[in-house]
């Protein structure tokens, strides 16, 4: 009978320790995000936990530069989008803040953390003014330039009939490229800062 070499168990042992500390913290957040009974009342989530989680697929957009976004771009950190045709009215106005301050509210782990603005119909050239680009320097527009975006939006949309430029929600993708929860319009600030806090608590990917 064949024995095992005493280095190559101490190699596997190392690669199942290593899976564990990155897998297991991701999959801690789901668990407990999906079983509500097992967190404090105090710390029940705000936003809707979309179950199961849907990974997105490759995609296209653009830049305020003109260089393509995909989906490896997304990838390693938490991510909030917003999508909107052209104007940021009030409502989107009123989101962006609500995102933004969530990810101010985390202090330096909120570099774990980026926020983004979507634009169907909107040039890349356009400008917007002083006032809204000054309250958001750590903003990144996204461009939906053509059909290369639809993989994206599609997913965000789901199967209802309502356009996802109409439905005035904040998506939050995790950094395993998942779109795992949504807020509705109207959300509560303090909510989704409470939210943002349990999941890098949770999960140190990242």
């Amino acid at each position: 009978m064949n024995q095992i070499d005493p280095k190559q168990r101490r190699s596997r042992w190392t690669l199942v320790i290593l899976a564990a500390v990155f897998i297991a913290p991701i999959l801690l957040a789901y668990i407990v995000y999906k079983n509500k009974s097992l967190i404090p009342s105090s710390q029940k989530n705000h936003g809707e936990i979309v179950s199961p989680a849907q990974p997105l697929t490759a995609f296209s957009l653009k830049t305020k530069e003109g260089i393509s976004f995909g989906l490896e771009d997304l990838r390693r950190k938490w991510s909030y989008i917003y999508v909107i045709e052209n104007e940021c009215n009030e409502n989107c106005k009123l989101n962006l803040l609500k995102m933004r301050n969530a990810r101010i509210a985390q202090g330096a782990e909120g570099l774990r953390v980026n926020y983004y603005l979507i634009l169907t119909k909107r040039s890349n050239d356009q400008t917007f003014d002083d006032e809204f680009v000054k309250a958001h320097p750590k903003l990144i527009y996204l461009y939906a330039k053509d059909s290369g975006a639809k993989p994206v939006l599609d997913i965000l949309k789901g199967a209802g009939q309502i356009r996802v430029e109409d439905m005035k929600r904040v998506y939050m993708i995790d950094p395993l490229g998942n779109y795992m929860m949504f807020y509705e319009d109207g959300f509560d600030s303090l909510g989704i800062m409470e939210d943002l806090k349990f999941l890098l608590k949770a999960s140190q990917i990242g």
